[in-house]
């Protein structure tokens, strides 16, 4: 998106609570539009570790071992792509034919062709999971199987609607979601330093972090959020100004920051 409608963003003093290495694509956008940027980050992403998610770890490596019994696998995020891969590289040096490949999101897509796989639908690629279910070839399902590659826990929406579709869906969870310690007190005080007036979260779980942190001081700032659930999420929690984006792409989030404050 080219920045040069993008100058009015320079009123915005906003935080970013990406993990550490997603934020950088939305950091130097924000920049070149004109906006103040703090980034920290509200949620880690990190390896299944051997001694707390032997089962998971276990059940995935079964799963990705057999992965040309599935018609379709699909990678939730560029963090499915990254620990994914990883394992099924081990098991399938050649990829096995007639498996294909869905992503959610841009980037994951990217990824994905980064590694030389083809994805279905690149050009009108699924933002999130209600996109991804519109798309042509995933509406009859029966006698299917899918793989969704994730990370432990997380939404059960995709594979409810899969399955209610006729489908067999298994999960391989190759990761983990935490949340960061940080002190309350001394990020509250950084986000008054820095004059911190949007609030960038790109998930419900970063969302309540911020919650967490701030407590009732949190709904003061306004948010940007992804979807229309977490947007929910947001009121329920007593933000009072909550501002959805498309998807959470950073075009979209620019999008919607323009709109915001051209208002």
């Amino acid at each position: 998106m080219a920045t040069a409608n993008l100058h009015n963003l320079a009123d915005l003093r906003v935080l970013i609570t990406r993990p550490a290495d997603r934020s950088a694509e939305l950091q130097a956008a924000l920049t070149a539009a004109g906006a103040s940027v703090l980034v920290q980050p509200l949620l880690t992403i990190s390896p299944l570790a051997a001694d707390t998610h032997a089962a998971e770890l276990q059940r995935s490596r079964q799963l990705l071992m057999n992965l040309d019994n599935y018609q379709h696998l699909v990678f939730i995020s560029v963090n499915a792509v990254h620990y994914g891969m990883e394992l099924i590289e081990q098991f399938w040096p050649q990829w096995p034919m007639d498996v294909k490949v869905h992503a959610i999101g841009a980037a994951t897509a990217a990824a994905l062709r980064a590694r030389d796989l083809d994805v279905e639908d690149v050009d009108g690629a699924a933002m999130n999971s209600e996109s991804l279910l519109a798309k042509e070839g995933l509406q009859q399902l029966a006698k299917q199987k899918i793989l969704i590659v994730r990370g432990v826990g997380g939404r059960e929406y995709l594979a409810e609607q899969l399955t209610a579709r006729g489908a067999q869906v298994d999960y391989a969870e190759c990761y983990q979601r935490s949340s960061p310690e940080i002190d309350g007190v001394q990020f509250r005080a950084l986000l008054r330093l820095q004059q911190i007036n949007m609030v960038c979260v790109n998930s419900g779980e970063t969302l309540l972090h911020f919650k967490t942190l701030l407590g009732n001081m949190a709904a003061e700032y306004p948010v940007i959020v992804p979807s229309e659930r977490v947007a929910e999420m947001a009121l329920e929690l007593g933000f009072s100004c909550v501002i959805q984006a498309e998807n959470a792409g950073t075009p979209a989030t620019l999008a919607a920051l323009q709109a915001y404050v051209i208002k």
